[in-house]
């Protein structure tokens, strides 16, 4: 199970210790904060007896006993990016704070580390440029690859493209295919080779949604990327979490006339539990479908897909027409 602190079970508290005390500014966190934490530890540490709000705090100094786990610093320090950007609005003492911990317990160079600074101390827009550039190599490698090179020699408008996609609209009703065609035509989405940026990503992407079974609202956006991160923490796969993380929870737009940025959407009701059911059911998936060559699969019904990956079920069915 990824995103677990190693297996080290003596090292949950010591480390719920450390995410309050990084996010206490003197007021104990944000309710939202304070929420963010109690799932990390109840849902995903699987430890409901500690009281996120009555915990010991932790010093800088007691923070080295993690800086000889390389696993367990990578964990720690995903989630102090998380609960750092879940302060609204985000301040200069609380990027200070989160930073000083993230020294204490090893390397501060992390891409949501760098943003929360950027936001705070540059431009809005320029920490939103920086930030989307360093994303654009982690997308590469997120892309269906069978369709990268077409899209380097092609661009965004391949009526070719749009014209096979569409063709997968006529196999049996529970395909993979099949329902690729109609998740696109049910939520009015242009096809990958109508115009749209990075087509070869968009594909896989929407794929991924619907092996998933998470629709394309903001908290299942950011559901399904914390799915993603649990079935394989690779360095692309953080980089799509904090993605969602920026364009949903901190409102950091693309630069794409086809997205409106959102802010704090984890203060939505109910929001941040499919998050947390994101991470869990990828937790228990048997292999990264994400990456998978989706294309190939497009003849298969999803159920047969999530079985091969052993996919649990999603609290709400999705597509509707999928058991």
């Amino acid at each position: 199970m990824t995103l677990t602190l190693n297996s080290r079970s003596d090292l949950v508290e010591p480390a719920a210790r450390l995410l309050a005390s990084a996010i206490d500014l003197g007021d104990g966190g944000t309710a939202e904060q304070r929420r963010i934490l109690e799932l990390v530890v109840h849902n995903i540490w699987h430890r409901p007896d500690i009281d996120v709000t009555s915990l010991e705090a932790m010093s800088l100094e007691e923070a080295e006993i993690f800086r000889s786990d390389k696993v367990v610093h990578r964990r720690l320090r995903m989630f102090l990016v998380l609960l750092e950007l879940c302060r609204h609005p985000l301040s200069e003492e609380q990027v200070v704070r989160v930073d000083a911990y993230a020294s204490a317990i090893g390397e501060i160079d992390d891409a949501g580390l760098k943003l929360a600074r950027e936001l705070v101390r540059e431009s809005h827009e320029d920490a939103a440029d920086h930030f989307w550039l360093a994303w654009s190599s982690a997308r590469i490698k997120l892309s269906e690859a069978v369709l990268l090179e077409r899209y380097e020699r092609i661009g965004a408008v391949d009526p070719e493209l749009v014209a096979m996609l569409k063709r997968l609209g006529e196999l049996p009703r529970g395909t993979l295919g099949r329902e690729y065609v109609e998740f696109y035509m049910e939520y009015k989405f242009q096809f990958p080779g109508e115009g749209v940026d990075n087509p070869a990503f968009f594909v896989g992407h929407d794929m991924t949604h619907l092996i998933a079974g998470f629709g394309p609202t903001g908290p299942e956006e950011v559901a399904l990327s914390a799915m993603q991160l649990a079935m394989n923490d690779s360095d692309e796969h953080w980089m799509v979490f904090l993605t969602s993380i920026a364009a949903y929870e901190v409102g950091i737009s693309s630069g794409t006339s086809d997205f409106a940025a959102k802010d704090g959407v984890l203060t939505r009701e109910g929001a941040p539990e499919l998050v947390f059911e994101g991470f869990e059911r990828g937790s228990k998936c048997s292999g990264d479908f994400s990456t998978a060559d989706h294309l190939s699969m497009a003849h298969l019904p999803i159920s047969e897909i999530r079985e091969m990956y052993s996919v649990p079920d999603p609290s709400t069915p999705f597509p509707p027409f999928i058991d």
